[in-house]
């Protein structure tokens, strides 16, 4: 019962998350900027938490989720977050940020590479883009989460990258607020204003 109150939020809750999605997507901006041969991660961290936590002009920030942002071949572990090393040219950085507002949150996921993307690196974003585009067309109510998950793979998988994990879930209060998965068995049906964090995290041995 608990967690179907916090899936489908109230017009007030929907605005606490709108003016959390303009603070986060301040704060990857300002982590996209920052990133460059050289730097430390742990200072383009540091950027992001003061970012998160500044907010904007017009909206105040919070207290904010510990950013995730692995480099390189550790990038296949998820969640993990940033070390002292430098930024090298022809790394890959894999960016999860959630910003809060009365902690609703939002949060934004994006890659960053620093030179030019390897050919796998453009396979596997090609594969990540018409995957999440397939999942956003058939988000609406009256359909059912595992009817998302079978659009995104049905996009997904012709590229020969394989995902098991979900592909979004329920995003609300103290960021994931009730359970539902866009997986192939979770049959939950999508109501109006239920929100969703929507990524493709792809995590691969050989791939950040």
């Amino acid at each position: 019962m608990l967690g179907k109150l916090k899936t489908v939020k109230s017009p007030a809750e929907l605005a606490y998350m709108e003016q959390a999605g303009k603070i986060v997507d301040r704060a990857m901006q300002v982590g996209r900027l920052e990133i460059a041969p050289g730097a430390r991660e742990c200072d383009v961290g540091a950027a992001i938490v003061n970012a998160l936590v500044k907010g904007t002009p017009e909206i105040p920030g919070g207290v904010c989720a510990f950013p995730t942002m692995p480099v390189g071949a550790p990038a296949n572990a998820p969640h993990l977050s940033w070390s002292d090393a430098s930024y090298k040219m022809g790394c890959q950085t894999n960016f999860e940020i959630g910003a809060f507002r009365h902690r609703y949150a939002c949060a934004l996921s994006r890659t960053v590479f620093l030179g030019e993307p390897t050919a796998r690196a453009r396979h596997l974003h090609q594969a990540a883009l018409d995957g999440f585009l397939a999942q956003v067309e058939t988000i609406r109510p009256g359909v059912a989460c595992s009817e998302v998950s079978q659009a995104f793979q049905r996009a997904f998988k012709p590229y020969g990258v394989r995902k098991e994990s979900r592909s979004g879930y329920s995003i609300g209060h103290g960021w994931v607020d009730g359970g539902i998965s866009f997986q192939v068995d979770d049959d939950t049906v999508i109501e109006p204003n239920m929100t969703f964090h929507v990524l493709i995290g792809i995590f691969e041995k050989d791939d950040g």
